[in-house]
């Protein structure tokens, strides 16, 4: 490299050349502090989101568990909780549209569904 190039260059070439000092740090560690916040703030919401979700399906399991099941129950399978006035909160295979209209339950309470982990999965209704 020329001598008349290294003249113009903003860093040093040579051992002997002063050393580089960086100037403006404030802003890079501005960003980078920005970008750790932004990184922590989006986990934490998504462990919120998690915690939320598991404290639902713990409600749903221990609400399904709750009730007296007069069959062996399957993993994988679909059951319907109803409640009626004689027998209180009952487990059904039959689904709301399977019913007559003079045998179906008066209050449906939500399709669950068996994990093989023995929790009760709330499926949308």
């Amino acid at each position: 490299m020329a001598a008349e190039k290294k003249a113009l260059l903003p860093y040093g070439v040579d051992p002997s050349a002063p050393p580089i000092q960086v100037t403006y740090t404030a802003e890079w560690d501005g960003h980078l502090a920005g970008k750790a916040r932004d990184t922590i703030t989006a986990r934490a919401e998504e462990i919120k989101t998690d915690y939320e979700d598991l404290t639902e399906l713990a409600k749903d399991t221990e609400f399904v568990n709750s009730i007296e099941k007069r069959f062996e129950v399957q993993v994988g399978k679909d059951y319907y909780v109803y409640e009626s006035k004689q027998s209180g909160l009952f487990l059904s295979i039959i689904a709301p549209h399977e019913w007559t209209p003079t045998t179906q339950p008066k209050d449906y309470r939500g399709w669950f569904r068996l994990s093989p982990d023995g929790t009760w999965i709330r499926n949308p209704s």
